[in-house]
């Protein structure tokens, strides 16, 4: 023991692979799922191939309340899933990841409610929520939890691996209890970790928990867990997009990273039709699914894009990609603030100029203006560009257009194809090759407008738990890979690289491409 301590304290040689990165990249993949009322294995599976047949990529899918026997039986209804693990399996063959809906409430009718009632697993207050009356799960006796634990262990065991659990919040109704022992605090913080926690233990980093970060405008889960948040449920109208956007830039406020909201919102707009919400509510909000950290759309009414028209499919499609393209992006400035605990993905621009505009930074490069309104010809809006370190900004769309920072613009807003975005000037963003690699394998390493720093540079986390910093060197012309450190990963992947400038409308990029191992460097001869 003595030597083996020694060899610790004086060996060089020692190495001690860092725990694994705060959480996995699939969580800033596209996620789709169906209202409860086609909580089914047919209707979930006919989405999956439409999803597929209109080429829009996701990576997740959510199977929301009424999977179970019961709520929080942990048991599929296989009348309504005949071959659950089957076509699970059939899922993740693909890559999707799973989530599942859950609460803290077992219902007074089902069927592992007698057991836990007998054995004191329960707060002894029947409870009337949205989904019947129930009893809250006592997080605070230690057989309760090892008994709703041995259940998720059954779960998993019979349909394989479930990558989160949208944990829906139940947790407000232990102010029922009236147990002065037993804060609403005390008792969400047990209930979102517990959720966290037991599937990190049982599939490993890869799960996370979807849950609220700010809804209502109160604190919901903790917020080193949400990485994956949504922030409730909100109508089909502008004035619920403005609501999501409150709440979403409330969340980065106060810390939360990563989060979204339901696209077109979960209810459903009486005014709008039969689909529920009108056409452009919906790509107006699709716009901000795509320009925030979480990307998800579910919801009563119509979410499926084609039942719209071909032009809603194809903007739709169009928005998903782009958000694709950013996920290097996103993961990199989220596990940044992850691993800090000092920020979020999400951050409200809080300008007195931008005052009542919903205008946030999503990471530290980009700038977004939401717009609130349908489209009509001719149609501008003035908006405020806040400072950057550059004192420019790019328009995404076209980079010819550089506008200088902390002043007002008008801008186009009569498409539903654009909403304002903005690339600070000479920022190095590392970006997906969508069309080169479909397993999102190959990067782009961005270079935004013109050459006016003589040097950049960006970290970058892939999904396999490295960390690399990314140089350029103006006067040398060259962009080098620097690798910096391997947290703990079960994955391995083999990365390709271009290094590339988007400027005047063009995107000049090295011709070959490299894999990426330390010090792998492009020399640049046509910079602008």
């Amino acid at each position: 023991m003595l030597v083996l301590l020694i060899i610790l304290l004086f060996s060089p040689f020692v190495f001690v692979v860092p725990e694994s990165l705060p959480y996995a990249e699939w969580a800033h993949y596209h996620m789709v799922w169906l209202h409860d009322s086609h909580t089914n294995q047919i209707d979930i599976q006919n989405m999956f191939n439409d999803y597929i047949n209109h080429n829009i990529r996701f990576g997740i899918v959510n199977i929301d309340a009424n999977w179970a026997t019961n709520f929080n039986t942990f048991v599929f209804d296989s009348t309504k899933f005949p071959t659950i693990r089957n076509l699970l399996d059939k899922f993740r063959e693909k890559n999707i990841h799973i989530v599942l809906w859950m609460t803290s409430m077992i219902n007074i009718d089902s069927p592992n409610y007698q057991y836990a009632q007998e054995h004191g697993y329960l707060f002894n207050k029947t409870i009337k929520w949205w989904l019947g009356q129930g009893r809250l799960l006592n997080y605070f006796n230690a057989e309760a939890v090892n008994w709703w634990h041995s259940q998720i262990e059954q779960l998993i065991d019979t349909v394989g691996p479930i990558h989160a659990f949208k944990a829906d919040g139940t947790d407000p109704y232990i102010i029922e209890v009236l147990d002065p022992r037993v804060t609403w605090e005390r008792y969400r913080t047990a209930y979102y970790n517990d959720t966290f926690q037991i599937l990190r233990r049982l599939i490993g980093p890869d799960a996370l928990i979807m849950s609220r970060p700010v809804d209502s405008d109160l604190d919901y889960s903790p917020r080193d867990i949400v990485f994956i948040g949504w922030v409730g449920d909100e109508d089909g109208t502008y004035n619920g997009l403005k609501t999501a956007l409150r709440y979403m830039l409330e969340s980065g406020r106060r810390g939360y990273v990563g989060f979204g909201s339901d696209i077109g919102g979960y209810r459903t707009d009486p005014k709008a039709g039969i689909l529920g919400r009108t056409k452009e509510l919906f790509l107006r909000w699709t716009a901000i699914g795509a320009l925030s950290s979480f990307m998800e759309n579910g919801g009563g009414g119509e979410h499926l894009p084609w039942n719209f028209d071909n032009e809603t499919t194809d903007i739709y499609r169009s928005w998903v990609n782009l958000h694709y393209k950013l996920v290097p992006y996103l993961y990199s400035e989220g596990t940044k603030v992850a691993l800090g605990r000092n920020g979020t993905l999400m951050q409200p621009c809080d300008d007195i100029e931008a005052l009542f505009s919903h205008s946030y930074f999503l990471g530290s490069n980009i700038y977004v203006v939401p717009v609130l309104q349908d489209p009509t010809p001719g149609q501008t809006q003035r908006l405020w560009l806040p400072k950057s370190t550059t004192n420019q900004w790019i328009n995404y769309f076209n980079t010819s257009i550089i506008h200088k920072s902390h002043t007002f613009i008008k801008e186009d807003t009569s498409s539903l194809y654009r909403i304002p975005i903005y690339i600070e000037q000479n920022s190095l963003i590392p970006m997906y090759d969508i069309e080169k690699s479909y397993s999102l394998n190959a990067f782009k390493f961005v270079l935004w407008g013109k050459i006016i720093s003589d040097k950049q540079q960006a970290t970058l986390f892939t999904r396999d738990g490295q960390q690399w910093l990314l140089e350029f060197n103006r006067f040398q012309q060259k962009l080098t890979v620097h690798f910096i450190q391997q947290y703990d990963s079960n994955e391995k992947y083999e990365w390709i690289w271009k290094f590339c400038q988007y400027v005047n409308e063009q995107e000049i990029c090295s011709h070959k491409w490299l894999s990426l191992y330390d010090k792998a460097s492009v020399q640049l001869e046509f910079l602008v």
